[in-house]
């Protein structure tokens, strides 16, 4: 495995950085970007620290987990799963295209409608596949 905790505590300690800066250099009145970027590498830096530690814990059964093969089952699942959604993806775009002729539709919210219903679509096929297959 891949050891990409020095890369992960860079990134953390850089958005925190960046936040502190922000903070200092852009005191606004409004929505505080600043404390965002800190709270989030925060967040960041104890999810880094925590796989770490839990890595080091169990690392002989993580790396013997991550060492198996890929096998011809997973690639039959991914093939069937990406058919499956882009054949609704498809549809429901038409739908929104359809529907669009008569009510009027934001930009953001069709694509942000898209983008739900890809995730839900290929989450679901993904879990169907795998217990079927």
């Amino acid at each position: 495995m891949e050891n990409k905790f020095v890369q992960r505590i860079i990134v953390s300690v850089m958005l925190i950085l960046i936040g502190g800066i922000e903070k200092i250099f852009n005191p606004s009145s409004g929505f505080d970007f600043g404390y965002l970027n800190i709270f989030i590498g925060a967040i960041f830096l104890i999810i880094s620290m925590i796989s770490y530690i839990k890595y080091q814990n169990n690392k002989k059964e993580i790396d013997k987990e991550l060492s198996k093969e890929y096998d011809e089952r997973d690639d039959l699942i991914d093939g069937k799963v990406a058919k499956f959604t882009l054949r609704i993806l498809i549809c429901v775009i038409f739908i929104i295209m359809l529907l669009s002729n008569w009510i009027m539709i934001q930009t953001n919210v069709a694509l942000f409608a898209i983008l739900i219903s890809f995730m839900i679509i290929e989450f679901l096929s993904r879990k169907y596949y795998n217990h079927t297959i």
